[in-house]
C-alpha cells in the first residue's frame, strides 16, 4: 500500500477517494466540488492523506493544523478516518495515522488528537496502537449547523 499526503492538483484523486469511502449517509449526499477540494490542497495547515493499492483508494485521513494560542506551538486536530470495510483490520488505519505523525514531527507540531465514541473500539485501537493515550472516559460531539 502507498499512502501518500496529496497536494495542488489532486483534488479529482481526493474527491474520488471521499465518494468511495465516506458513506453517502454520512456525507448527507454531498460530495465537495473540485474547487473547493482544490482549495483545501493548496492550504499547507490541511493534511489530506490517501492510502492506495495500485489505483484503488483503501483509506484516507484528513487532519488540520492550528497555532496554540495558550501555550504556543502547533497542535493538530485529526477529523476524519476512513477504511473501505473490505480492507479494515489490516492496519491500513494505523498506518495512516503513523503517516500524519511523520507530517507533524516535521511541521514541528506539538500534539496531536483526535475524538470518537467510547464505543468506537476500531478507533480507539488505531490511536492506541500508534501511540495515543486515552485522555477521558467519556466523549460528547456538538455541532453548530450553518
Amino acid at each position: 500500500m502507498t499512502i501518500r499526503r496529496l497536494t495542488r492538483g489532486d483534488g479529482p484523486l481526493w474527491r474520488n477517494a471521499v465518494a468511495a469511502l465516506v458513506p453517502e449517509a454520512d456525507r448527507s449526499g454531498e460530495l465537495l466540488d473540485l474547487e473547493e477540494a482544490e482549495a483545501s490542497l493548496a492550504d499547507d495547515r490541511c493534511y489530506l492523506l490517501v492510502g492506495t493499492r495500485g489505483d484503488e483508494p483503501t483509506g484516507i485521513l484528513s487532519a488540520f493544523r492550528f497555532p496554540d494560542v495558550e501555550c504556543g506551538g502547533y497542535r493538530v486536530y485529526l477529523y476524519s478516518i476512513e477504511v473501505h470495510p473490505s480492507h479494515r483490520r489490516q492496519g491500513i488505519g494505523a498506518a495512516l495515522v503513523s503517516h500524519l505523525i511523520d507530517l507533524c514531527d516535521g511541521d514541528a507540531v506539538d500534539l496531536i488528537w483526535a475524538g470518537t465514541d467510547v464505543t468506537n473500539t476500531a478507533a480507539r485501537r488505531t490511536f492506541e496502537a500508534t501511540g495515543a493515550t486515552l485522555e477521558g472516559e467519556s466523549y460528547a460531539e456538538y455541532e453548530w449547523d450553518r
